[in-house]
């Protein structure tokens, strides 16, 4: 905060609660500031959680968040919370609204509409996304693996030189959820069963087998916190059935992420991998929507923890929210490429890349030597390394690189720039058609 700020907060500190209280004690004090200036940074502030407001249009006062000093204390310092279903029973489906009208605005636009249905959407953004909430949910674990080497495990099964076996597991088991999201997308429900199923996918080889995807039958503390969950079995699974049968209400797919990954987290249902689990079903809602998934690539890791321990310890939504808002809107445009392209095609254009790449090359040289386009002898003949069942779908993925060739990106293909100039001079041509 600059001084300014800090002179703001001092004010409302002292009881002057109302844009024109605040300029008046500015003005006593010898810092006179206008109007639209105090205001400016009084949003601010209630976005770093140092002030707070309530009420709406005259009737808005501000009042001094704790929040900072109630952080500025160690959790093993701060007094026990313990579980309160009261945060999970007052939220009604549709009628209570963790995140802001503005929040939710600039998430819609952020993360716009696929216009397609879920499953094509999923498919479509598959790669990305497995690397992405691979990697950035396991950082938010503290799991060491770069995000190059994610990508390398994930897509080729390469380990990475000296990690622990858990991190390497850690994200072969987000692998495999994201890959039951992506391919059951349709089919997956918001209900008990579904939770228990992530959470056997996420934590398989991890936990106990006999924790896996069921109720903890221990008690469990929460890092660097106060808060105490709840420790008795049956309890446990009635509120995981509350939330499942509120989260299930809920139409707005924001506002049904957001509760389905604090309220997870918070109840702490599994003897560990909670938060994974909160955050992969978290994504359910908004690829069902066609919309930007929340991958927590941006997503600040103090400010996702702090936002969690808000809610767990002082029962406060809003930030978490705010960090999840932002998160999701520095991350969504990731996926925006990605829409429209089916997960089968991408995954052949990684299988036959080689292939792919020789095949074009080959065109445009035998065109060369024929000084013509080559015909469709070219591509009914068969391809090293394409097996017969696949050879129709490779065809078209070589005759579409063939149509896309162009003086910038001739050279990922291997073909140097003196011959593509001179397959260039043989004129406009497209193998698809024939012609």
């Amino acid at each position: 905060m600059n001084e300014q700020d800090n002179l703001i907060v001092e004010a409302v500190r002292s009881g002057n609660d109302t844009v024109p209280k605040i300029l008046s004690w500015l003005d006593r004090n010898g810092t006179p500031s206008s109007q639209p200036t105090v205001s400016r940074r009084l949003i601010g502030l209630i976005a770093d959680q140092r002030i707070r407001q309530e009420g709406r249009g005259r009737a808005t006062v501000y009042r001094y968040d704790d929040y900072h000093d109630y952080f500025a204390v160690p959790g093993t310092q701060r007094r026990a919370v313990h579980y309160n279903p009261d945060f999970i029973d007052r939220y009604i489906p549709n009628e209570t609204a963790w995140f802001s009208s503005g929040e939710l605005d600039s998430m819609t636009q952020a993360g716009g509409g696929a216009g397609m249905d879920a499953s094509t959407y999923s498919r479509a953004i598959a790669q990305k996304l497995l690397v992405d909430l691979a990697y950035a949910s396991s950082s938010l674990e503290g799991n060491t693996y770069s995000y190059i080497d994610t990508e390398v495990l994930v897509q080729y099964g390469k380990i990475a030189e000296g990690k622990e076996a858990d991190e390497t597991l850690m994200i072969l088991n987000h692998k495999a959820a994201i890959n039951y999201l992506i391919d059951y997308i349709q089919d997956i429900e918001i209900d008990v069963r579904e939770f228990k199923t992530m959470h056997s996918l996420l934590s398989s080889g991890l936990v106990d087998e006999r924790q896996v995807g069921t109720v903890r039958q221990h008690i469990v503390g929460v890092g660097n916190s106060a808060y105490v969950p709840l420790s008795i079995p049956a309890r446990l699974e009635d509120e995981l059935e509350k939330i499942a049968g509120k989260a299930a209400q809920i139409i707005n797919p924001f506002e049904q992420s957001l509760f389905l990954m604090t309220a997870i987290s918070y109840l702490q249902f599994f003897v560990d991998v909670n938060k994974r689990t909160g955050r992969l079903m978290a994504n359910v809602p908004l690829l069902k929507a066609g919309l930007s998934p929340l991958s927590f690539l941006n997503v600040d890791k103090t400010e996702y923890t702090r936002g969690l321990l808000s809610f767990y310890e002082l029962g406060r939504s809003d930030v978490i929210a705010a960090a999840y808002a932002r998160g999701y809107v520095a991350s969504a445009s990731r996926y925006h490429a990605y829409m429209g392209r089916d997960r089968s095609i991408i995954e052949m254009e990684a299988r036959y890349r080689v292939e792919l790449h020789r095949a074009v090359k080959s065109y445009v040289e035998g065109s060369l030597t024929e000084g013509q386009r080559l015909g469709d002898d070219f591509f009914e003949a068969e391809f090293e390394g394409v097996p017969e069942e696949d050879h129709d779908a490779f065809v078209s993925l070589v005759q579409k690189a063939i149509v896309s060739l162009h003086g910038g990106n001739h050279a990922v293909y291997g073909i140097r720039r003196n011959v593509f100039d001179a397959y260039d001079d043989l004129g406009e041509h497209d193998p698809r058609n024939g012609l």
